[in-house]
């Protein structure tokens, strides 16, 4: 039997796993992570950001590069599964159940990597309560908050049929009957003329979170908002490839190749776009010469962030190109499947740019340069430039979240029916 077969009667829910010891193995291993990462937070949260290696000039350090990422990641995801029923891809199918849980979980960990960055996160509620409303971070936690409700309630319209049908307490009373299928089509086909301009919003407002910063000319570019647009769907389709995938193996889901080779095709076309956005905010940076924009892109180009440029666009950009523009080698899953890692390590690494040659140099041009914040003997504590390397608890945090990410994923996808109804 290959693969893509399928072995069951379409919208069928599937039966419940069993633990068995390889998935005891790995949520064992999520539990563990989890609790590691909550003791250095509490770590953190004892002794303050200290412990973290972000200071006067890099304040913004791997927990936002990480919320960056993850809000990209759910806008692609959701953008996939609304542009499918908008524009009749029937194509999509098999998968949009996929998207919109891929893109629920996604959002909220984006949001729960706020709390690390926040030094005293008992006092979060003073954003809603004291909110500044010309301020872009209040319009991101905005977006973000109305985001996941909208996922979520996404996720669930698309399962509660099938959960009715199973019996299944999470349908909370819903009916399995025709007319209540056809009252969740036509709530899912209004929802999708609102997710599809949420998940552009979604991460357009992310980057104007960076864009509207006139100060650093690195970040302040109309083309930032495009930009963050076209890397969402690159890393959100590439992590609905994998995704896809792996549940294929595991018969949680079932889909012919062929829709991964279309698949893959479609990610060479965002990739497309996102090179030519990175080409030309480059091009307008660099070419006029004006110091507070070519400074840091000159940087990026032959100074100390070009290795990761450099891997950025050869790695994360050129190479899955090259290879999924040619329809015999993206017939290959095993093939489509590797870009596809590369491009969401590509992206990341976009992200990675983004944020750290942005702020490793300091807005003061003149000695001593910016405080960082300390005072080590033998050091000076004035600096015109900063390396950021993320210390050992940012590193613990940020893999308890992803642990955590990956927990409810995991759980999500034992207990939700994840086949589309007449799938194919």
């Amino acid at each position: 039997m290959s693969a893509g077969t399928i072995s069951r009667p379409t919208g069928e829910a599937a039966p419940a796993r069993r633990l068995n010891r390889p998935l005891l193995a790995w949520l064992s291993l999520l539990l563990a992570l989890i609790l590691v990462g909550l003791v250095a937070w509490g770590y953190q949260l004892r002794y303050g950001l200290s412990v973290t290696a972000l200071n006067n000039v890099v304040m913004w350090g791997q927990y936002i590069l990480f919320f960056m990422f993850f809000v990209g990641l759910s806008a692609g995801g959701l953008i996939v599964a609304s542009a499918g029923r908008l524009f009749g891809v029937t194509r999509f199918k098999p998968i949009v159940r996929l998207a919109v849980l891929e893109a629920t979980v996604a959002i909220m960990l984006a949001a729960l990597f706020l709390l690390p960055d926040i030094g005293r996160p008992e006092r979060i509620w003073h954003l809603f309560r004291y909110p500044n409303v010309t301020s872009p971070m209040i319009w991101d936690i905005a977006i973000v908050t109305v985001y996941f409700t909208l996922s979520a309630l996404y996720t669930w319209l698309y399962t509660r049929a099938d959960l009715a049908r199973a019996g299944s307490p999470l349908a909370f009373g819903t009916s399995a009957s025709d007319s209540s299928v056809q009252r969740d089509e036509r709530i899912k086909g209004a929802l999708a003329w609102v997710a599809l301009p949420a998940a552009v919003l979604l991460h357009s407002i992310t980057a104007w979170i960076f864009g509207l910063q006139i100060s650093r000319g690195f970040w302040y570019s109309a083309i930032m908002a495009p930009l963050f647009v076209s890397s969402a769907l690159v890393s959100g389709l590439a992590l609905v490839i994998l995704l896809a995938l792996v549940l294929r193996r595991l018969r949680r889901l079932e889909f012919e190749d062929d829709l991964v080779a279309y698949l893959g095709g479609l990610l060479a076309v965002f990739i497309t776009v996102e090179g030519f956005f990175v080409f030309s905010e480059t091009l307008t940076a660099a070419y006029p010469g004006a110091a507070f924009e070519s400074e840091p892109i000159r940087r990026m180009l032959a100074g100390s962030y070009a290795p990761l440029f450099l891997f950025e666009v050869v790695v994360g950009l050129l190479v899955p190109f090259l290879v999924l523009a040619r329809r015999r080698l993206r017939a290959s899953p095993a093939i489509v499947a590797t870009m596809s890692i590369l491009a969401i390590i590509g992206i990341l690494v976009h992200r990675l740019n983004i944020v750290l040659n942005g702020l490793s140099y300091p807005l003061i041009e003149f000695p001593p340069g910016l405080s960082i914040g300390e005072y080590t003997p033998g050091q000076p504590s004035f600096i015109t430039s900063y390396w950021y390397a993320p210390s050992l608890v940012e590193w613990l945090i940020v893999l308890g979240v992803l642990a955590f990410g990956a927990l409810v994923f995991t759980l999500a996808a034992l207990v939700l029916p994840l086949r589309e109804s007449g799938a194919h």
